[in-house]
């Protein structure tokens, strides 16, 4: 049965790389949609983990990094280095802003720093080393055409770009730097004057230990030492970055990708009835040379999974070779596309598609006349 499949696809090779083609721009779409959801959840993740503590202390109730607002005390970096265990505390503050050239605008997480937090991969330029610096992700230089040197105003407010970094970017927005010496000018001098109460001066404080420090105890002195804080382990809270970004582009992504399985399973079983109909005289012969229904059944059935089976590896390339091209062209969307636990749903899911497939035109085959093969 299997020689028999493999030659009946042999026997027409433009039609069957069509037809696999098909099947292949199906698995393509649906990790292209995977991939861009898992891109999101890591970067979420990643921005947490990528400032580089041991523990995070953030606003008393506030549970996430990227969304909601943390506004801690001035005085509670010198409360928290006071307490045992901790060797350092650097503040970092978090600034959502519009950048805005030439008509767009683009939205803006601003991250100023101290000594730690700040990026991590820089790919043209150098660190901030003058006044009124700042560094950029590449996502918001490719965009609007940015290079290092160039002026780059926000808020009414002149930086000059020293770096720009690669990866600095989450829930769709860019990430940009600057240093805490810039701060108060920033806020005295642009277009935030006038409401700069509601504004931080320090959003979080990236906790260094000592050797041998418990992360659990340490945290438990700080939260007892400083009450309007909350402390976590960065992967906690990038866990809860991570959760928030399930809810609310879950539903989304989890619409695209249901859509994507339904115009898959159509895909498939298009392709399949088409060929059961240009194969009715062939398959009339078998039927008149004795084979049962059952056997055309499992011919068809097993010609499906070949194909999806010569089909999946084929769409998984071009999805890579998909993101990559998007990336290249659009780096502030991350797409992982062979992730394994979407990887192994896709493939899954174009063999049941395969099947599915196989099934919807099966009354064609039961109803073959053997006698059409003569009449023809």
């Amino acid at each position: 049965m299997l020689l028999y499949v493999v030659r009946q696809l042999r026997l027409d090779l433009g039609r069957t790389l069509m037809r696999g083609g098909a099947v292949a721009a199906v698995v393509a779409v649906i990790l292209l949609l995977e991939g861009v959801y898992a891109g999101q959840l890591d970067q979420l993740r990643s921005n947490v983990i990528k400032r580089g503590a041991d523990l995070i202390v953030v606003q008393a109730g506030v549970s996430d990094m990227i969304a909601v607002r943390s506004i801690l005390p001035q005085f509670a970096r010198q409360d928290v280095e006071a307490v045992e265990g901790v060797t350092s505390a650097a503040p970092l503050a978090s600034i959502a802003l519009i950048y805005e050239q030439g008509g767009q605008r683009t939205p803006i997480s601003l991250f100023v720093y101290d000594t730690d937090g700040g990026p991590t991969n820089l790919v043209a330029g150098h660190p901030i080393s003058n006044d009124r610096e700042i560094i950029i992700d590449q996502s918001l230089a490719r965009k609007y055409r940015l290079e290092p040197g160039d002026p780059f105003e926000l808020s009414d407010f002149e930086f000059r770009i020293a770096g720009i970094s690669q990866g600095d970017a989450a829930y769709f927005t860019s990430f940009g730097f600057v240093l805490f010496d810039d701060l108060l000018d920033f806020y005295f001098e642009s277009d935030l004057a006038d409401d700069i109460s509601t504004f931080p001066m320090l959003s979080f404080l990236l906790v260094k230990l000592g050797k041998y420090q418990k992360q659990d105890v340490v945290a438990e002195r700080i939260e007892e030492a400083v009450p309007s804080a909350d402390v976590f382990l960065p992967e906690a809270l990038a866990d809860r970055d991570a959760a928030l970004g399930r809810i609310t582009l879950g539903p989304i992504f989890g619409m695209m990708i249901g859509v994507a399985y339904i115009v898959g399973l159509l895909v498939t079983g298009i392709i399949m009835f088409a060929a059961i109909n240009g194969r009715r005289h062939s398959l009339g012969v078998l039927k008149a040379l004795g084979f049962s229904n059952g056997y055309l059944l499992r011919v068809v059935i097993l010609e499906a999974l070949l194909l999806a089976s010569l089909a999946i590896p084929v769409g998984t390339l071009l999805a890579i070779l998909l993101a990559m091209l998007i990336q290249a062209l659009a780096p502030l969307y991350l797409i992982l596309p062979t992730e394994t636990i979407p990887l192994i749903r896709t493939s899954l899911a174009c063999w049941v598609f395969a099947i599915a497939g196989s099934l919807l035109p099966v009354y064609m085959i039961y109803k073959l006349d053997p006698g059409m093969v003569f009449r023809s």
